[in-house]
């Protein structure tokens, strides 16, 4: 793993601001605080910018995960829940079939995923989810896109490799992070991703009425923290750089996360490709019957050969005879 991106094992201090009035009380303290101990008010900013609220499952994702194995894997020195649904006609075999892997997205949880899970078992495929850090039943408490990233290369590690991985949101971006520091996936589908965390830090920032130095602060303290800046955190490159097959599905109104970004991305994957929907908005495309369809169909289907020019021998070729 590259060392900028290992974790540090300082702690993180959960604060809720689930309600107008705790904004406002929160507002009102960095306020004050940040002229007279701006590092202390950055500390705070950091603190808030990595934790994400927790919410109550549903019933019916309750339900779905009710169906599955449950199970943890050991993740930087705690571990991450995962659960299971295995086709039955694999059950008690001795080699486990092909894996797809959901990745939830900001403040979600794997079970909203869990639409996905009957298509992709009827393929043949066991399906596994998680929560990661900071979100859902994790005991991990600080989330960020580094740390669900890190999250999914521990449970590729563990049920990978994966013929697909599916991710909605900030997890379809963690899932491109990812496979820079070593996640292997046949297939990679994304649903609404986002291209990089600078806008969301932006809204934040607005939110939370922080000046200009704050912001720089609390950014800067999340870059060193992790080692890398926010820029590097554009996960285009990281298309750019997939062999494997990529599908987007989009809507072109999300009022979330901007469609232009998922754009971007298939744009800039060498296998890319961009199926645009309307009227789903950001969180119902997770439900959908035509969504589910076209993910199904892209994450079952076996990963077509490499090419000659992408086999080692290709490249050695074509580089003595490409002049």
């Amino acid at each position: 793993m590259n060392p900028s991106l290992r974790p540090n094992k300082s702690t993180i201090v959960r604060t809720k601001m689930s309600s107008s009035m705790g904004l406002r009380a929160v507002r009102a303290g960095l306020r004050v605080l940040s002229p007279r101990a701006p590092t202390l008010a950055a500390r705070w900013a950091e603190q808030l910018f990595l934790t994400a609220r927790r919410h109550e499952r549903p019933s019916w994702e309750a339900a779905a995960l009710a169906s599955a194995r449950a199970g943890r894997i050991r993740h930087e020195g705690g571990f991450v829940p995962t659960w299971t649904w295995t086709p039955p006609g694999a059950r008690g075999s001795l080699e486990a079939p092909p894996t797809a892997i959901l990745v939830h997205g900001w403040e979600g949880r794997g079970s909203q995923l869990a639409a996905f899970v009957p298509a992709l078992v009827a393929q043949g495929l066991r399906v596994a989810t998680f929560d990661a850090p900071g979100h859902g039943d994790s005991p991990l408490r600080r989330a960020s896109l580094v740390e669900h990233a890190r999250a999914l290369v521990s449970v590729g590690r563990a049920f990978g490799p994966a013929r697909a991985v599916v991710g909605h949101s900030v997890g379809g971006a963690a899932i491109l992070l990812a496979t820079r520091l070593g996640l292997q996936a046949e297939r990679v589908a994304l649903v609404a991703p986002p291209t990089t965390p600078a806008a969301f830090a932006a809204t934040f920032a607005r939110t939370l009425g922080l000046d200009e130095s704050l912001e720089a602060a609390m950014i800067a303290r999340v870059e060193a923290r992790y080692g890398l800046r926010f820029e590097d955190l554009d996960v285009r490159a990281d298309a750019a750089r997939l062999r494997a097959p990529l599908l987007v599905v989009h809507d072109r109104d999300d009022p979330v996360v901007a469609f232009e970004g998922g754009r971007l991305i298939a744009r800039a994957a060498p296998r890319g490709e961009l199926v645009a929907v309307t009227g789903l908005g950001h969180r119902a495309i997770l439900r959908a019957p035509n969504v589910i369809a076209a993910v199904t169909e892209f994450a079952g289907a076996p990963a077509p050969a490499p090419t000659f020019a992408e086999t080692i021998d290709g490249e050695l070729y074509l580089r003595d005879t490409r002049w």
